[in-house]
This record gives structure tokens, sequence and C-alpha cells, in this order.
């Protein structure tokens, strides 16, 4: 009995101070396990505050900010459009990120052309209808014609006239055929459609910094160039019976592009002769039906629209600042000039497309 209880007592000995090791040792892991916490909990916030006021620096610099304003050294990189296949730096922009829609096509969806074919007036006659509309471009004397059932595939065209080296730019949605001087501080620069638009505009990207460029005003408004401008050349739009008239001679953009695009096709249907968008703007300006051409030049810190229904053979005149504007069509061409009597480089574009943009600083000349 009495060894018995012994062994009871210590067995109950035994077990108190296993018990009590076993307290103690979890005792010492929870406080283990609550330093980790602690030591996680704080390293996590200490992250979701900076990143979290890295974001909304960034953010609010590139939206808020003017163009001018932007510190170039100093905002971080993001990539919004990284996994488009574009490498955009998006944290340098003058629009808002999320009025950026999708097109349709991603990235080169729509393959712009670099140096292309080019044939004769005779050999293009033989697939080319006398209403086809075209961008006719003239640097010294040499001419190129640049029909829209081409250029609807394409968009932009990277290329040489005369020795002079141009972008030449259509975008369907907004009736705008732009060309641009593709020299850029010195440098030719190429460019291709990103799949993006704004305001219901192309947003070409240039090759050399992928950043965004509005084709509607000609400016960089996403990525390292923000800010920076491309220069008017001047074009006309004609029909290929007025360019065999006119210029003989000229070379027509091939068909023969290497894409296999159906060039009789026209893929917007009856867009052209309605009044619908198929995508939002931020503005509605009835003055003029939406799709309405205007001839449009800038001059004294002004966009100056030209209705070109309206426009006639006699004088068209508009105050600007306090100078004087001209337009008229000569031998079939829009001429517009400068009080000075200098001749204005000019493109064509949609009323919607053009009121949107031009809000503040645009001149409309009314018959």
């Amino acid at each position: 009995m009495i060894i018995a209880g012994r062994k009871k007592r210590a067995n109950y000995k035994l077990g108190t101070v296993v018990f009590k090791i076993i307290i103690i040792t979890m005792a010492h892991q929870i406080k283990i396990i609550l330093a980790v916490l602690i030591l996680v909990g704080a390293g996590t916030f200490w992250y979701f505050v900076n990143n979290n006021n890295n974001k909304s620096s960034k953010i609010d610099t590139a939206s808020d900010s003017p163009i001018k304003k932007i510190n170039r050294n100093n905002v971080a990189k993001e990539f919004n459009f990284e996994n488009q296949g574009l490498k955009t730096n998006t944290a340098k922009l003058s629009i808002p990120l999320d009025k950026i829609l999708d097109g349709g096509p991603g990235k080169d969806g729509i393959p712009a052309l670099t140096n292309p074919k080019f044939v004769s007036v005779k050999e293009a006659g033989k697939n080319t209808k006398d209403d086809v509309d075209g961008m006719v471009v003239a640097f010294g004397k040499a001419v190129k014609f640049y029909p829209y059932n081409i250029m609807v595939w394409h968009e932009i065209v990277n290329d040489v006239v005369g020795g002079k080296s141009l972008t030449i730019t259509f975008c369907p949605l907004c009736g705008s055929a732009i060309v641009f001087d593709a020299e850029i501080n010195g440098k030719v620069e190429q460019f291709g459609v990103s799949g993006k638009l704004y305001e219901s505009n192309l947003l070409m990207y240039d090759k050399s910094t992928e950043s965004l460029w509005s084709q509607s005003i000609g400016t960089a408004v996403v990525g390292d160039r923000t800010g920076e401008k491309l220069s008017v050349y001047p074009s006309q739009v004609l029909s290929f019976k007025m360019l065999k008239e006119r210029w003989p001679h000229a070379e027509v953009l091939s068909t023969d592009t290497g894409y296999n695009r159906n060039y009789a096709f026209y893929p917007y249907g009856d867009y052209d002769n309605n009044n619908s968008l198929y995508f939002p703007i931020s503005i509605k300006d009835s003055r003029f039906p939406p799709k309405e051409i205007m001839f449009v030049v800038n001059a004294y810190d002004k966009s100056i629209a030209f209705p070109v229904k309206q426009l006639s053979g006699s004088l068209a005149s508009v105050e600007v600042g306090g100078n004087k504007v001209t337009g008229a069509i000569i031998d079939g061409e829009i001429i517009v000039k400068d009080a000075t009597g200098k001749i204005l480089p000019g493109y064509h574009e949609m009323w919607f497309s053009w009121a949107t943009r031009h809000q503040e600083d645009g001149v409309v000349w009314k018959k």
C-alpha cells in the first residue's frame, strides 16, 4: 500500500513537473509567435502606407498637373498596359488613364505600313474607282496618293516623300486625315497603332519609347514623351479622279502591302453617313452634324475650323485675335492663309472630334 501510494505521489509529482514544463514551453512559444506576428504586422503596415502614398502621388501628378509641370525625373515608372504588349510608362500622362479605351484590335492589330510599295496612276486605275478619296502629299516634285480604302486598314504609313520623312495618319472613327513631319528633335521617328483610343480617336505609339500620341492634336499624352508635339505637314484630301487630272505622274500606295486585306471592302459600313459613334466622347457640340468634315489649321495659338461643304472659290474670312485668316478652294485644293499671306498647313477631321478637343482654343468659320 505504502509503495503503491509513493508510486502514485511520485507519478503525481512527475505529472505536475511535466505539466509545468509544457506550460512554460507553450508560453515561450506564444511569446515568440506574438513577436513574429508583431514584426510581420509592422512590416505589412509600413509597406501598405508607403506603397499607397507612392501610388497616390503618381496619380495626382499625372492627372491634375498641366503637361508643363510634370517632373519627369521624380515620377516612378508604371506600365499599366504591359500585359497588352505596350511598354508605355503610364506614370507620365496628361489625360486620365481610365478614359483610354481598347479599340478592339490590340497593339499592331491594325498594322502600320513602313516604306510601302507604290504604283503609277495608270496601274492603280485598274482597281481604284474615280470616287475613291485619298490623301495627297507633296514634297518638291514628288507627289504621293494614299487612298482611304487602304488607309482604313492600316491607319499609319511611315514614309518618305521626295526625301522628306513623314508620318501619314488616318483615323476612320474621326475622319481625321493628318500628315506629320516625322522628325522630332532632329531624329526621324516611326509610329505604330497602339490599339487604344481616347475620345474615339487613334492613339499612336512611337517606336522609341512607346509613348502614346493623340493623332487629333499630334501630341504625346501618355509616356516618357508626354507633352512633346508633332508638326503638321501640308496635305489635301482629293478623289482619285482629281489626282489623275492634276498629277498624272503621281505615285499611288499599292494594295500589295504584304497583308491579306480586302481593300475593296469598307469595314465600317455606313458609319460615315450617320450620327452614331462607336465609342463615347466627353463633349457633344451640336453646332454642326457630328461627322461633318472640317478643314483645320493652327494659327495665332488657336485651332481654326472651316466646314468643307461651305467653302468655295469665294474667300472665307475669320478674325483670330485681331488677325485675319482666309480660306478658299483653288483648283480643287483648300488653301488657307494667315494675315501675312502665308499658306497654313491643314488637315481634315470630323466636327465631333475637333469640337471635343477645342472648346477652349477653337475658332469656327461659318458662312
